[in-house]
């Protein structure tokens, strides 16, 4: 939004000192050029109770609306009230989660008023918030049907940036790093199930991960005379995890990273996998881990389902498309080695039946091997640059409804 703003136009930013060296993304990037103030949270209800002839805000963008709402709703209304007819403000909501409701009691208020909209970061998440809006606005409940709830504008932005210096990897290569990026919540990441599924692959076959058997010892070490490096799965987040012995050698934990060693650590590696441990990420709330990895040039592993949903990632440009009844570790193991034919032999109902009996399933993996998990620099250039100009189809959407 600060490219599309005009000269005479100021961006004002209310928040507290950025941890992790985010500043300094902001600086190098120039993601704030029309600098108008910066100060403390605590002073942007002075700033909106101003008229705009007197400099006041005549938009506010809350970067989580779930939190922000919370904390300056009431405010906000008294300000709505002292400014004129003529000289209003509207609200832009990025939004998360479709099922954190805490805030969501605010937003009949502003929508009486013409005065606020959605900017959820993935398709999916404004699809249910039309859904929902879409059955209140025909409840028969008058403080519903009168919020026009349904004509609430809703758009979609998608956090992805320009991010410099991104690591050149070298051709032909091997798949040894993976990671998974989130919080280090079981509630989640699947990360039990990643574990189980990577020790079992670990002693059905240990030298195509890169690894000696256990042969007495607790932890699986790496084979120097694999055909390939050892395989790596990093894990990326905050808070505390127990990694089983097994594992010791293969998982990694990285934590409070500042944000360029951040970006430099997942931008090294090979595939971003998703792990989610449920389907709140598939129906009502947005992973920036989606983004993030295609912000990276880390292509991500999915199902079509995930690609669906997700939207602005349905394009084997930036994604690798493994079956559905093919689990990640699975999927993992067969892109490294270029062999499926554990998994497609393998029977994990028990009913005397091999999963690759199933022609979609061993087409969809034939095709996923066919595509490999190496994605070229001009395909990412080309799918970030479309990103780049919805996003911006947006932000100017936004600008002229304030105009």
């Amino acid at each position: 939004m600060d490219a599309e703003g005009g000269d005479d136009q100021r961006i004002h930013l209310f928040a507290p000192e950025f941890s992790f060296g985010f500043q300094d993304i902001i600086d190098e990037l120039g993601l704030w050029t029309h600098r108008g103030i910066r100060a403390d949270p605590d002073q942007l209800i002075e700033h909106v109770n101003k008229s705009s002839d007197e400099g006041g805000i005549d938009l506010i963008v809350f970067g989580t609306c779930e939190f922000d709402m919370n904390i300056w709703h009431n405010a906000l209304a008294d300000a709505w009230s002292r400014r004129r007819e003529d000289d209003k403000f509207k609200i832009v909501c990025v939004v998360h989660n479709v099922d954190d409701l805490n805030w969501q009691s605010h937003i009949p208020y502003w929508s009486r008023r013409n005065a606020i909209r959605l900017l959820p970061i993935a398709d999916h998440v404004a699809e249910t918030f039309k859904s929902r809006f879409a059955v209140q606005a025909d409840s028969s409940e008058a403080l519903l049907y009168t919020a026009g709830l349904d004509h609430i504008p809703i758009d979609v932005h998608v956090p992805v940036l320009d991010i410099p210096s991104l690591p050149v990897k070298p051709l032909p290569r091997n798949l040894e790093k993976a990671v998974i990026q989130g919080t280090f919540s079981v509630g989640r990441r699947n990360y039990p199930g990643i574990f189980r599924d990577l020790i079992a692959s670990l002693h059905e076959d240990p030298r195509a991960w890169g690894y000696h058997p256990l042969e007495g010892r607790k932890s699986f070490v790496p084979d120097a005379g694999a055909p390939a490096p050892p395989f790596r799965l990093l894990l990326v987040g905050a808070g505390g995890l127990e990694i089983p012995d097994e594992l010791a050698y293969v998982v990694s934990m990285h934590t409070d990273l500042p944000y360029k060693d951040f970006y430099k650590l997942i931008a090294d590696c090979d595939v971003v996998v998703p792990a989610f441990a449920d389907n709140t990420y598939l129906t009502v709330q947005a992973s920036s881990t989606v983004a993030l990895a295609t912000e990276l040039n880390v292509p991500i592993l999915v199902t079509n389902r995930t690609r669906r949903t997700y939207g602005y990632i349905d394009d084997p440009r930036v994604v690798i498309t493994r079956p559905a009844a093919m689990p990640e570790v699975q999927a993992l193991r067969a892109l490294r080695t270029g062999d499926a034919s554990a998994f497609l032999s393998s029977d994990p109902a028990d009913i005397g039946i091999s999963v690759g009996a199933l022609q979609p399933v061993k087409d969809g993996v034939a095709d996923m091997l066919r595509e490999g998990w190496v994605r070229d620099m001009k395909s990412w250039d080309e799918w970030k640059g479309g990103v780049w100009r919805r996003n911006r189809e947006v932000a100017e959407k936004i600008l002229r409804d304030i105009a």
